[in-house]
Protein backbone atom coordinates (compact mmCIF):
# COMPACT_ATOMS: atom_id res chain seq x y z
CA UNK A 1 0.00 0.00 0.00
CA UNK A 2 1.30 3.29 -1.18
CA UNK A 3 -0.44 6.65 -0.21
CA UNK A 4 -4.15 6.83 0.13
CA UNK A 5 -6.74 9.39 0.48
CA UNK A 6 -9.08 8.41 3.58
CA UNK A 7 -11.08 11.53 3.84
CA UNK A 8 -11.41 14.86 2.98
CA UNK A 9 -8.19 17.19 4.17
CA UNK A 10 -6.69 13.47 5.34
CA UNK A 11 -3.96 11.12 3.76
CA UNK A 12 -2.80 7.93 4.69
CA UNK A 13 1.09 6.71 4.06
CA UNK A 14 1.62 3.11 3.81
CA UNK A 15 1.92 0.46 5.30
CA UNK A 16 5.64 0.45 3.48
CA UNK A 17 8.76 -1.33 4.12
CA UNK A 18 11.13 0.64 5.72
CA UNK A 19 14.90 0.50 6.25
CA UNK A 20 16.21 3.51 7.09
CA UNK A 21 14.99 7.54 7.36
CA UNK A 22 15.37 7.23 3.64
CA UNK A 23 13.00 4.99 3.12
CA UNK A 24 10.35 7.68 4.79
CA UNK A 25 7.24 9.20 2.90
CA UNK A 26 8.35 12.46 4.99
CA UNK A 27 12.41 12.33 4.07
CA UNK A 28 12.64 15.46 2.39
CA UNK A 29 11.20 17.01 5.58
CA UNK A 30 13.48 15.25 7.39
CA UNK A 31 16.59 16.14 6.04
CA UNK A 32 15.33 19.74 5.52
CA UNK A 33 14.03 20.28 9.20
CA UNK A 34 15.16 23.78 10.68
CA UNK A 35 11.78 23.48 12.80
CA UNK A 36 9.04 24.12 10.15
CA UNK A 37 9.89 20.39 8.75
CA UNK A 38 9.79 16.93 10.31
CA UNK A 39 11.38 15.88 13.38
CA UNK A 40 12.40 12.18 13.74
CA UNK A 41 12.90 10.69 16.95
CA UNK A 42 15.12 7.43 16.64
CA UNK A 43 15.34 6.92 20.37
CA UNK A 44 18.82 6.65 20.20
CA UNK A 45 19.64 8.72 23.02
CA UNK A 46 17.68 6.61 25.02
CA UNK A 47 15.10 9.24 25.69
CA UNK A 48 12.00 10.68 23.98
CA UNK A 49 12.79 14.00 23.82
CA UNK A 50 12.22 15.65 20.19
CA UNK A 51 10.22 19.02 20.78
CA UNK A 52 6.14 18.70 21.44
CA UNK A 53 5.91 15.64 22.27
CA UNK A 54 5.03 13.91 25.12
CA UNK A 55 3.62 9.98 26.29
CA UNK A 56 0.01 11.20 27.46
CA UNK A 57 -0.36 12.54 31.22
CA UNK A 58 -1.83 10.43 33.37
CA UNK A 59 -1.36 6.32 32.34
CA UNK A 60 -1.04 3.76 33.84
CA UNK A 61 1.79 2.48 31.31
CA UNK A 62 4.89 4.28 30.93
CA UNK A 63 6.59 4.38 27.91
CA UNK A 64 10.52 3.74 27.94
CA UNK A 65 13.34 3.28 25.47
CA UNK A 66 13.99 -0.76 24.92
CA UNK A 67 17.46 -1.31 25.11
CA UNK A 68 18.67 1.61 27.68
CA UNK A 69 16.36 0.23 29.80
CA UNK A 70 16.30 -3.31 29.39
CA UNK A 71 20.28 -3.90 28.30
CA UNK A 72 19.09 -7.82 27.51
CA UNK A 73 16.25 -7.15 25.79
CA UNK A 74 15.98 -8.72 21.99
CA UNK A 75 15.23 -5.38 20.72
CA UNK A 76 13.95 -5.02 16.55
CA UNK A 77 14.78 -1.63 15.59
CA UNK A 78 15.42 0.32 12.46
CA UNK A 79 17.68 -1.79 10.36
CA UNK A 80 19.83 1.39 9.12
CA UNK A 81 20.01 2.36 12.92
CA UNK A 82 23.79 1.04 13.06
CA UNK A 83 24.95 2.60 9.81
CA UNK A 84 24.78 -0.41 7.84
CA UNK A 85 21.76 -1.91 6.60
CA UNK A 86 22.40 -5.47 6.60
CA UNK A 87 19.19 -7.44 7.61
CA UNK A 88 20.40 -6.70 11.26
CA UNK A 89 17.86 -4.90 13.79
CA UNK A 90 19.04 -5.55 17.48
CA UNK A 91 21.93 -3.40 17.53
CA UNK A 92 19.69 -0.40 18.19
CA UNK A 93 17.03 0.77 20.93
CA UNK A 94 13.23 1.08 20.56
CA UNK A 95 10.75 2.74 22.16
CA UNK A 96 7.63 0.13 24.16
CA UNK A 97 5.48 0.81 26.74
CA UNK A 98 5.46 -1.19 29.82
CA UNK A 99 2.41 -1.67 32.77
CA UNK A 100 2.91 -1.31 36.20
CA UNK A 101 3.00 -5.05 36.84
CA UNK A 102 6.05 -4.99 34.46
CA UNK A 103 4.44 -6.29 31.51
CA UNK A 104 4.68 -4.85 27.90
CA UNK A 105 1.26 -2.60 27.40
CA UNK A 106 -1.14 -3.68 24.55
CA UNK A 107 -1.33 0.26 23.76
CA UNK A 108 1.15 2.84 23.02
CA UNK A 109 0.46 6.70 22.87
CA UNK A 110 1.95 9.71 21.62
CA UNK A 111 0.49 13.00 22.32
CA UNK A 112 1.75 16.11 20.55
CA UNK A 113 1.44 19.89 21.76
CA UNK A 114 0.81 22.69 19.66
CA UNK A 115 4.52 25.21 19.04
CA UNK A 116 5.40 28.79 19.83
CA UNK A 117 2.72 29.44 17.17
CA UNK A 118 0.23 27.26 18.12
CA UNK A 119 0.16 24.70 15.15
CA UNK A 120 -0.23 21.32 15.66
CA UNK A 121 1.99 18.85 13.22
CA UNK A 122 0.58 18.17 9.74
CA UNK A 123 2.39 15.17 9.38
CA UNK A 124 3.10 12.34 11.73
CA UNK A 125 3.76 8.84 11.35
CA UNK A 126 5.94 5.41 12.72
CA UNK A 127 7.61 2.02 12.18
CA UNK A 128 6.11 -0.85 13.42
CA UNK A 129 9.05 -2.74 14.08
CA UNK A 130 7.40 -5.88 16.09
CA UNK A 131 3.32 -6.78 16.67
CA UNK A 132 2.41 -8.55 20.26
CA UNK A 133 0.08 -10.59 19.06
CA UNK A 134 0.92 -11.45 15.31
CA UNK A 135 -2.48 -13.38 14.90
CA UNK A 136 -4.48 -10.17 15.81
CA UNK A 137 -4.63 -6.84 14.09
CA UNK A 138 -2.49 -3.76 14.63
CA UNK A 139 -4.54 -0.93 15.53
CA UNK A 140 -3.42 2.23 14.50
CA UNK A 141 -5.40 5.94 14.76
CA UNK A 142 -4.56 9.62 14.66
CA UNK A 143 -6.69 12.12 16.88
CA UNK A 144 -7.26 15.92 15.94
CA UNK A 145 -6.83 18.78 18.12
CA UNK A 146 -10.44 18.51 18.72
CA UNK A 147 -9.99 14.87 20.16
CA UNK A 148 -11.60 13.54 17.22
CA UNK A 149 -10.72 10.42 15.23
CA UNK A 150 -8.85 11.31 11.74
CA UNK A 151 -8.95 7.83 10.17
CA UNK A 152 -11.53 5.11 11.24
CA UNK A 153 -9.97 2.24 9.18
CA UNK A 154 -6.73 2.07 11.46
CA UNK A 155 -6.55 -2.18 11.97
CA UNK A 156 -3.85 -3.71 9.38
CA UNK A 157 -3.06 -7.93 9.34
CA UNK A 158 0.69 -8.50 10.56
CA UNK A 159 0.27 -11.26 8.11
CA UNK A 160 0.04 -9.61 5.00
CA UNK A 161 3.26 -7.67 5.49
CA UNK A 162 5.19 -11.11 5.62
CA UNK A 163 7.21 -12.38 2.46
CA UNK A 164 5.58 -15.67 1.17
CA UNK A 165 8.07 -17.64 2.32
CA UNK A 166 8.19 -16.23 5.58
CA UNK A 167 10.96 -13.94 7.13
CA UNK A 168 13.14 -14.35 10.19
CA UNK A 169 12.04 -12.83 14.09
CA UNK A 170 13.51 -9.55 13.71
CA UNK A 171 13.93 -9.28 9.75
CA UNK A 172 13.25 -5.84 8.38
CA UNK A 173 10.56 -7.30 6.00
CA UNK A 174 8.35 -7.89 8.84
CA UNK A 175 8.35 -3.70 9.81
CA UNK A 176 6.50 -1.31 8.13
CA UNK A 177 6.34 2.32 8.42
CA UNK A 178 2.47 3.89 8.59
CA UNK A 179 1.83 7.64 8.95
CA UNK A 180 -0.97 9.94 8.17
CA UNK A 181 -1.07 13.78 6.88
CA UNK A 182 -4.05 15.88 8.10
CA UNK A 183 -4.82 19.62 7.15
CA UNK A 184 -6.56 20.31 10.67
CA UNK A 185 -3.41 18.87 13.07
CA UNK A 186 -2.89 16.00 14.70
CA UNK A 187 -2.54 15.81 18.47
CA UNK A 188 -2.31 11.75 19.45
CA UNK A 189 -1.09 8.86 17.91
CA UNK A 190 -2.94 5.75 19.61
CA UNK A 191 -1.60 2.20 18.76
CA UNK A 192 -2.97 -1.59 19.89
CA UNK A 193 -1.12 -4.59 19.28
CA UNK A 194 2.49 -2.65 19.00
CA UNK A 195 4.88 -4.47 20.99
CA UNK A 196 8.01 -2.26 19.71
CA UNK A 197 7.85 0.74 17.70
CA UNK A 198 10.81 2.93 16.14
CA UNK A 199 11.14 6.13 14.00
CA UNK A 200 8.31 8.33 15.70
CA UNK A 201 8.13 11.17 12.87
CA UNK A 202 5.92 14.28 12.85
CA UNK A 203 5.98 17.81 11.73
CA UNK A 204 4.30 20.48 9.63
CA UNK A 205 6.01 20.38 5.98
CA UNK A 206 7.32 18.41 3.27
CA UNK A 207 9.49 20.55 0.85
CA UNK A 208 8.61 19.73 -3.03
CA UNK A 209 11.75 19.02 -5.11
CA UNK A 210 13.24 22.08 -6.16
CA UNK A 211 13.23 23.70 -9.61
CA UNK A 212 16.72 22.90 -10.17
CA UNK A 213 16.81 19.65 -9.18
CA UNK A 214 13.80 18.41 -11.22
CA UNK A 215 15.70 20.42 -14.18
CA UNK A 216 18.87 17.84 -13.48
CA UNK A 217 16.87 15.12 -13.74
CA UNK A 218 15.14 15.89 -16.83
CA UNK A 219 18.17 16.59 -18.16
CA UNK A 220 19.80 13.33 -17.35
CA UNK A 221 16.62 11.15 -18.72
CA UNK A 222 16.93 13.30 -21.92
CA UNK A 223 21.11 12.03 -21.77
CA UNK A 224 20.06 8.35 -21.47
CA UNK A 225 17.04 8.80 -24.30
CA UNK A 226 19.65 10.06 -26.76
CA UNK A 227 22.18 7.20 -25.94
CA UNK A 228 19.82 4.07 -26.47
CA UNK A 229 19.18 5.67 -29.63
Amino acid sequence: MGILPTSQGATLFGPSLYFSERDSPFYSGIVDNAGAGIYLEDFEDGELNTPNVRQPLGQSAVGQTFRSRFPDAVVQGVDGDDGVIDGMTGSGDTWITVTNNGTISQFTDFEFLPDSNGNYPLYVGIVITQVINPDSDLEIGWLSPEGESLFDDGEFDPKDWSPLEGAPLGSPLNMRFIGLYAEEGISALILGNAGQVDHLQYGYSIPEPSTSGLCLLAGFLGLLTRRKR
